[in-house]
């Protein structure tokens, strides 16, 4: 039985993208020309930066997965300078790790194409630390007018990756961004009639968090003491109004405590003593749903797909056991 193979089909999230950009744009507040056109005074395209004499500094960024996107970009609160479509001469774009992830891979006489960034090296050290993986290195990048340009761009630390599909998602995230920025569309098509992709789940397959007491309640002001800041408090984490409690790190010789470690601490600083549901979704991106501004923009099936991406997480065989449910968290105004 052959395996069948699944494409993207990014017209379903066309929509949806769309009002979110009108979201966006309606709150962005963009550097003035004047500002842009001081920076650019100083460019020189044998360099991947620009510095200022005031000492500023400006970086060029050729962003290949999800920062070609402008939603992505604003949930990480970047607003380049000036943005533009360019290829990458000899590399190719590759997705390779555990998640199918973007990456590049030296090639001779291959090409890909992108966008290209301009932005201040605050900026650019936002997406460092969300670009952990990856190390920058400088490339040779060129426009759709044929002028060359020297860039920043991440490649992943470790050589070598097993090659992987990316998620539907991740690469809808990519193709709205190229269309965005307009980048050629003979290479859009390409990734959207050729890259097979690993297929959203659907809405009846989606995992829950099990076993929560049903007549258990508490409030916010409880989760938000059990933030893991207190050593004498176990830290509580709320997805889609159920709450979980770490059950505590193994101890240092046991062969889970890195993993555990490093996982205790990520949780802790992004959702320790919260309701995780809507930092999950601006972290989790999804072009099929509108942008959310608030909890109460959160469709049912926003909220039960990211409790399915976490049942999973907090489900699988490194996680599985540290986790308790103790109850379910009770929002304002409730009778509960």
């Amino acid at each position: 039985m052959t395996e069948q193979t699944y494409r993207l089909n990014s017209s379903l999230s066309d929509a949806t993208f769309k009002l979110s950009c009108e979201k966006i744009f309606s709150k962005l507040s963009r550097p003035d020309q004047s500002t842009i056109d001081l920076v650019l005074s100083h460019d020189d395209p044998e360099k991947a930066e620009i510095i200022l004499p005031d000492g500023r500094k400006f970086l060029w960024y050729f962003a290949i997965g999800s920062m070609m996107n402008p939603i992505s970009l604003y949930l990480r609160d970047v607003i380049p300078l000036t943005s533009y479509p360019a290829k990458c001469p000899n590399y190719k774009m590759i997705f390779a790790g555990l998640n199918g992830m973007a990456d590049i891979e030296a090639c001779p006489e291959a090409e890909f194409h992108g966008v290209v960034h301009l932005l201040s090296d605050e900026q650019m050290a936002r997406i460092d630390a969300v670009e952990l993986t990856y190390q920058r290195i400088v490339v040779n990048s060129i426009n759709y007018q044929g002028q060359s340009h020297l860039v920043n761009i991440y490649k992943m630390k470790i050589n070598n990756h097993l090659r992987n599909l990316p998620s539907e998602r991740y690469l809808d995230i990519i193709i709205k961004g190229c269309e965005y920025h307009k980048v050629q569309p003979e290479y859009i098509n390409r990734l959207k009639d050729e890259q097979a992709v690993t297929p959203r789940r659907q809405p009846h397959t989606y995992r829950t968090l099990t076993d929560i007491p049903s007549d258990v309640f508490y409030s916010v002001e409880e989760l938000v003491q059990h933030n893991g800041s207190d050593p004498s408090l176990p830290l509580w984490v709320s997805v889609n109004g159920k709450i979980l409690e770490y059950k505590g790190l193994p101890s240092h010789d046991h062969p889970d405590y890195e993993v555990q470690n490093r996982t205790y601490t990520f949780l802790k600083s992004k959702f320790g003593g919260r309701e995780a549901t809507r930092v999950m979704a601006k972290t989790l991106y999804e072009p099929l749903y509108e942008l959310s501004l608030n909890d109460d923009d959160l469709c049912e099936q926003q909220r039960a797909e990211i409790e399915d991406e976490i049942a999973g997480k907090f489900g699988n065989a490194q996680n599985q056991g540290y986790w308790k449910p103790i109850g379910r968290l009770r929002l304002p105004n409730s009778s509960s």
